[in-house]
């Protein structure tokens, strides 16, 4: 066997083993048997924890969540009144929100679930030729009765403003410059956090939640979602 072969040999072999167990891990179902179990029919979703440098993290998160949770079938309570809510009693952000007792939280809202989310990464990075807008969340549901966790979840998406820019070097730097105050106007994160809320919550994507009691798709589509029962 020639050299070169040798090396490649257990290079190669790494990489399809590698992939077999990605492939092996990622074909694993999620578990939605305590989600049926709960059956929540309605959601409380409380102010998110920043784990972000952008103090606007939260608050972008928070109000696009609504949408992809009542679309997949549950009633939301108001967010903006409920924050105001919380604020009026003392409880100004969400790791102040969030260590808030089940039983407090049950006496004034009464909800079936409630919605815990934290904003791992938010905003966008200036550089010389290019932006780059970066938004991670992660979450859990859990059981408002019994503190139960219902679900876990993470999605991410980042976006390099200069992926599609074929131009010189000059062109590039110009429109990293439009690109730049563009973003600073427009908060270009905000965007891209709808799209992640969507992708981690709406009951049509993969390892998100299952549709809700609402729904006209309520238990018809969630047969055929990953499960293990």
């Amino acid at each position: 066997m020639k050299p070169i072969f040798k090396l490649l040999l257990p290079i190669t072999m790494s990489i399809l083993l590698s992939a077999c167990a990605n492939n092996h891990y990622q074909a694993k179902p999620r578990d939605y048997s305590k989600f049926r179990q709960s059956n929540p029919r309605s959601i409380l979703v409380v102010q998110p924890t920043n784990s972000s440098v952008d103090v606007k993290g939260p608050y972008a998160v928070l109000a696009q969540t609504t949408q992809p949770l009542a679309e997949s079938g549950f009633y939301v309570f108001p967010v903006v009144l409920v924050n105001e809510t919380f604020k009026e009693n003392g409880l100004n952000d969400g790791a102040e929100i969030q260590a808030a007792t089940l039983n407090k939280l049950q006496k004034v809202y009464n909800a079936d679930a409630i919605l815990y989310l934290n904003v791992d990464k938010y905003g966008t990075k200036f550089q010389v030729i290019n932006s780059v807008t970066t938004v991670s969340v992660s979450g859990k549901l859990i059981d408002a009765r019994d503190g139960t966790t219902l679900w876990t979840g993470q999605k991410d998406i980042t976006i390099d403003s200069n992926s599609n820019n074929n131009g010189g070097f000059f062109s590039q730097v110009f429109n990293a410059v439009v690109n730049q105050i563009s973003d600073k106007l427009t908060d270009k994160a905000y965007k891209v956090a709808g799209v992640v809320d969507d992708n981690l919550l709406a009951a049509k994507n993969s390892d998100a939640l299952l549709y809700g009691p609402y729904s006209p798709q309520y238990q018809a589509l969630d047969q055929n979602k990953n499960e293990q029962e």
